[in-house]
């Protein structure tokens, strides 16, 4: 028993003396040069230490580092790529004959990073790891030339356990500078420690972080739990929370948080989020959740049960405040790309929307949809039903007040900016239910539509509407200094008169009509589309009626004029009705114009020629009318002594106010041909039945006496 007690005082002694010997005659600061001429070797850098070196004893081995100094070569903003105020490690000895490397607490004090990409592209970081031009010695030639092809194979140690008392970084400071970019981005400090550390167990860590980006302030907080496998090939994370602030003079989120309750590569783990604050014109207040699996590969991320509310506020918005809710799964292919979202519900306020998306990144992103929604009332949404009955009363009022109508706004020559046309790649398909739009309803809308190297194309729309059907294509070309842009519409038993009322609140046109357009034109700016477009509106409607206007009255009118009357009133409304109607509207330089309009009943024929300037709306039309059979006219008025009488009719003024007039000078002209000839046909007639007695003066007077009676 004493001879092992003299042993271990006698092993205690020596390690008091070799201390002792180290204390005296090893000064850790000789080695400086040392290292500075390695670290020279091995990067091209200087390092500067100009702090000492300690030794420190307890309760490990180890030392610490005074002010040390990386440098940057030269050229840089700063002289400095690293600096440290001082630093602590240590390291326990006797574990490490036994393949064990226990390091004691680690401790960076003022630490500071610079990095920076230079206006040339050259950056601080780019000769890293190259080791500085070293002479090769002849002996070193030798000894490489003599080495042997093949060495014997060594037996593979055992792997080292590794185990951390702790790492604490503090106010530690960053800048990353981009001159290329003109991009500065600077953490003023950032703390962090990770509680003792060792593969198999779980260890804590925390942090703070703030920082300035441009001229966004940032500052972030976080804890967590972290575990490492003892063959550090996976870790595990769990109790996550972390909590930023983001602002600058525009926009400011109060709040960002994150909360995690465990992740592990290959499993699910449950995420929770949050954000509040504002942007300009918007002021938000989100929430939400949702399951999350990283694959082992890495390289693919799911997102299920992902469940989104917010709130929004402000004049962004097209109403004061809105609520949106997003449902889906959703999954991330890292090697192509490509976020995937799956079977989404989103509800905005009252409008519900389901579907499927895609988004590829790429210099030109890639977007795929299919959207369904079963009722869309977009007037509703936007607020526009309300504006459209404010407008309508405030017109009625003025009406009433006997106020003068406002002249017509001049059309805008401001082109809406299509750039984004040619940034994007998308293609897709909308499917609804019914939509409500500019007042016009429409059932069974479906879209399928593209956007490609800066074209818009409108593959297909279609939908019913009015009791009949509408199908469309289109396509806009924005690729030129101005817009291009086809159309070609189909619309097919549609009713006209609610359409219309509907549309643009006027009543002038009833019946079932079909209707084919097919246009063209440069320039997407409302006053050059009326300048430019060109083209043909087919148009066949059949059983209507043209309101504000009833032609059998002015033809009735017409034959009162002639004779120097006043035609009789008849308390009749004020439309003219038809079995069809058909045009062809042709437009081109700033006009629209027809010379085929063809308007036929049992009663009428009307046919007509004319034309509206687009710029303007500026209407000329003269419609010629006349009475084809002899029956009872509108409101039951005998209109035989009128018939085969041709009737011209002007259609002058203004689109929202056309005035319609008879044509006296027209009128005048034909009823005196009808005297002329009439005459003729009676001395004709005169001549066959009496002979010379037909020139006789009396019976002269009394022909003449008839025809005036039928003309007057």
């Amino acid at each position: 028993m004493k001879k092992l007690l003299y042993a271990l005082l006698a092993v205690l002694l020596v390690v008091i003396v070799g201390i002792g010997a180290l204390l005296a005659l090893v000064d850790p600061n000789q080695f400086k040069p040392l290292i500075s001429e390695q670290v020279k070797k091995a990067t091209g850098r200087d390092l500067m230490i100009s702090g000492d070196i300690g030794w420190r004893f307890f309760p490990s081995i180890g030392f610490t580092l005074g002010q040390t100094e990386f440098r940057n070569p030269a050229g840089f903003a700063e002289k400095n790529m690293v600096q440290l105020a001082s630093a602590e490690l240590s390291v326990s000895v006797m574990p490490l004959f036994s393949r064990q490397l226990e390091i004691g607490h680690v401790s960076l004090h003022d630490g500071r990073v610079f990095i920076q990409t230079r206006k040339d592209g050259i950056s601080n970081m780019d000769d890293l790891g190259k080791p500085a031009a070293q002479p090769e010695a002849a002996d070193n030639r030798e000894m490489k030339a003599t080495e042997p092809a093949s060495q014997p194979e060594q037996k593979i140690a055992e792997p080292w356990a590794i185990t951390l008392a702790g790492i604490e970084l503090v106010n530690a400071s960053a800048e990353i500078r981009d001159d290329q970019a003109g991009t500065v981005t600077t953490i003023s400090s950032l703390n962090f420690n990770l509680s003792q550390f060792a593969p198999g167990d779980w260890a804590q860590a925390d942090f703070d972080v703030a920082g300035l980006s441009g001229e966004l302030n940032f500052s972030a907080k976080g804890a967590t739990e972290l575990f490492i496998l003892p063959e550090f090939n996976n870790a595990e994370l769990k109790n996550l929370q972390l909590s930023a602030t983001v602002k600058d003079s525009v926009n400011d989120i109060s709040a960002l948080t994150l909360g995690l309750d465990k992740f592990k590569i290959g499993e699910w783990s449950l995420i929770t989020f949050s954000a509040k604050g504002q942007v300009p014109d918007l002021v938000f207040d989100a929430k939400g959740e949702t399951r999350f699996k990283l694959n082992e590969a890495m390289d693919f991320v799911q997102l299920q049960g992902l469940a989104l509310a917010s709130g929004l506020k402000g004049a962004a918005l097209p109403r004061p405040e809105m609520a949106v809710k997003l449902a889906a799964d959703a999954d991330y292919d890292v090697k192509q790309a490509m976020a995937t979202l799956k079977q989404f519900r989103a509800d905005i306020d009252e409008i519900g929307l389901n579907g499927q998306g895609s988004f590829k990144s790429a210099d030109v992103p890639v977007i795929r949809f299919a959207i369904k929604s079963d009722d869309i009332d977009l007037d509703a949404f936007l607020g526009l039903d309300k504006a459209n009955k404010e407008e309508t009363q405030t017109s009625s009022t003025g009406e009433e007040q006997g106020s003068t109508a406002t002249a017509t706004k001049a059309p805008s020559d401001s082109e809406p900016d299509l750039s984004v046309l040619k940034t994007l790649d998308v293609a897709g398909t909308v499917e609804l239910g019914k939509l409500k739009a500019a007042n016009a309803k429409l059932q069974n809308v479906q879209l399928d539509m593209k956007v490609a190297k800066g074209v818009l194309t409108v593959k297909q729309l279609d939908a019913n509407l009015y009791e009949g059907s509408i199908k469309a294509k289109a396509t806009i070309n924005a690729n030129g200094k101005l817009p291009t842009y086809k159309v070609s519409k189909q619309i097919r038993g549609v009713q006209v008169q609610p359409l219309l009322i509907d549309l643009a609140d006027k009543d002038v046109l009833a019946g079932k009509g079909d209707i084919t357009v097919s246009l063209a034109g440069t320039g997407l700016a409302e006053k050059r589309i009326r300048e430019n477009v060109a083209g043909t509106v087919d148009i066949n409607f059949a059983d209507g009626a043209i309101y504000g206007v009833n032609i059998p009255e002015m033809i009735r009118e017409a034959k009162a004029k002639l004779k120097g009357k006043k035609a009789e009133y008849v308390k009749e409304e004020r439309k003219t009705d038809f079995s069809s109607m058909t045009a062809t509207l042709k437009l081109g330089s700033g006009k629209a114009s027809t010379n085929n309009l063809d308007v036929d009943s049992p009663l009428l024929r009307i046919d007509g020629a004319g034309e509206t300037n687009l710029i303007n709306e500026v209407v000329d039309f003269t419609i010629s009318t006349s009475v084809v059979a002899t029956s009872k006219g509108q409101g039951g008025k005998d209109i035989d002594e009128v018939a085969d009488l041709t009737v011209p009719i002007d259609v002058k003024g203004n689109w929202s106010e056309p005035k319609f007039s008879l044509n006296l000078a027209k009128l005048l002209k034909q009823n005196n041909q009808l005297e002329k000839k009439a005459h003729k046909e009676v001395e004709r007639g005169l001549e066959k039945l009496l002979g010379d007695k037909a020139k006789d003066d009396e019976i002269k007077k009394a022909a003449d006496k008839l025809l005036k009676g039928l003309f007057n």
